[in-house]
């Protein structure tokens, strides 16, 4: 089922339906702050396997996951660093990933082996309000593995023909997140990538000297 909201936002009966069908293990397409992500429930084993093999996602690779607020996040967490607070105070909601300690108990279809997620809570209302509907989703570029990203939800749709829910706001084109990795000793971080927020921004809200690359 295809909902083309512009600028608006779900209606309850609208929420209700949706939150069935994720529960259920439907693959939606949606938007995030920077591109359509494909996603499903990420404490759902079997759709993550589902997302990975339609995207071609490498066994190896985990993958991210978006949350409607803070404390989902620390949900997800097995050490929640005093760094992570005081960006997600500082930077959230927006295109800003968080690499943190992740609870072992979370699917092995979503961590690959991991022993960290990467996380964020993003400036779109839309799939804020999807994670507060089902709790954490998985937030993988809409676009199979190698291959541009899509930036309509129509060019998604041929993608991902099994996804069965689908968030059109019109064409998405931005740049990617900016990802800090938290999982380093104590005060201890790194840049991974400098996306949507400046690095500048990022050492703004850490304090001086404890961000490397």
């Amino acid at each position: 089922m295809r909902y083309d909201l512009g600028a608006a936002q779900l209606t309850t009966d609208q929420e209700l339906e949706v939150a069935a069908r994720l529960r259920d293990g439907a693959l939606a397409i949606y938007p995030t702050d920077t591109l359509y992500a494909i996603g499903c429930c990420a404490l759902d084993g079997a759709a993550v396997k589902r997302l990975r093999e339609a995207k071609g996602r490498e066994a190896d690779k985990p993958l991210p996951v978006i949350v409607a607020d803070v404390a989902q996040a620390r949900s997800l967490a097995l050490r929640w660093p005093e760094g992570a607070e005081r960006l997600a105070e500082a930077l959230w909601p927006g295109p800003l990933t968080l690499i943190v300690p992740v609870l072992p108990t979370l699917p092995p279809e979503l961590l690959a082996g991991a022993e960290s997620v990467a996380v964020r809570v993003p400036a779109s209302e839309i799939a804020r309000a999807l994670a507060r509907l089902v709790g954490p989703l998985v937030a993988t570029s809409a676009n199979l593995a190698g291959q541009a990203p899509c930036v309509t939800v129509d060019l998604a749709e041929k993608a991902f023909p099994l996804a069965t829910l689908a968030f059109d706001i019109g064409p998405l084109e931005g740049a990617p997140s900016t990802i800090v990795d938290l999982t380093g000793p104590r005060e201890t971080f790194r840049l991974l990538r400098e996306g949507r927020i400046p690095r500048a921004k990022v050492e703004a809200a850490l304090g001086p000297g404890v961000l490397s690359d």
